[in-house]
């Protein structure tokens, strides 16, 4: 029995201690210790300057890659605009070893002439080059958008001079395609900065 009195004791005490009046303090947070405010003692914040430019990189390899593409049959695309791509085709004339007879850049025109003896001696090569029975070509180069386009086709009559003198056929379309050919091979894989 006595433990039952003694239980009955600490029952009635925990009963009586739990039904007090709450305390405030213990649910009111607002008299809690809170971070101080900090102020800044330094002059008038200065604007930061963010530089969005951007540098272009330097590519690993030689050309211009996936910037130039063959569309149609007889038309190159390099994606640059007009004056950018005409002193792209210009080096890359200049580095496919095809000789520039005449050009027009406010009309887009390139009058060139390609070597078309396949050959691997250096002096016919040389001869060949300086021959007068080259074939012209025209290369236009427009601007279409955001790209420019170049359309290679062969001289007319009167610009090919040996044409008129011995009478041969003119040349064929395939020669102007092969031109494109290797002219798109030299943008995209061998054009090298001047």
């Amino acid at each position: 029995m006595r433990i039952i009195v003694k239980s009955l004791l600490l029952i009635s005490f925990l009963v009586s201690c739990s039904t007090t009046t709450e305390d405030s303090r213990y649910r009111n947070t607002d008299n809690l210790e809170r971070p101080p405010i900090v102020t800044s003692s330094s002059p008038a914040r200065e604007q930061r300057i963010v530089d969005n430019s951007s540098i272009s990189k330097k590519k690993d390899s030689a050309g211009l890659g996936a910037d130039v593409y063959l569309s149609t049959p007889g038309q190159l695309n390099i994606k640059q605009p007009f004056d950018e791509a005409w002193d792209t085709l210009n080096r890359a004339l200049k580095q496919g070893d095809i000789k520039i007879t005449d050009h027009e850049r406010d009309k887009g025109l390139f009058y060139v002439t390609q070597n078309t003896t396949d050959t691997s001696d250096f002096f016919a090569k040389v001869t060949s080059f300086l021959s007068d029975d080259a074939v012209i070509y025209l290369l236009t180069v427009k601007q279409e958008g955001e790209e420019t386009t170049v359309i290679a086709t062969v001289a007319n009559a009167s610009e090919q001079s040996s044409m008129a003198k011995d009478g041969t056929p003119p040349p064929s379309v395939e020669g102007a395609e092969d031109l494109l050919q290797l002219l798109f091979k030299t943008l995209r894989d061998k054009l090298k900065e001047e």
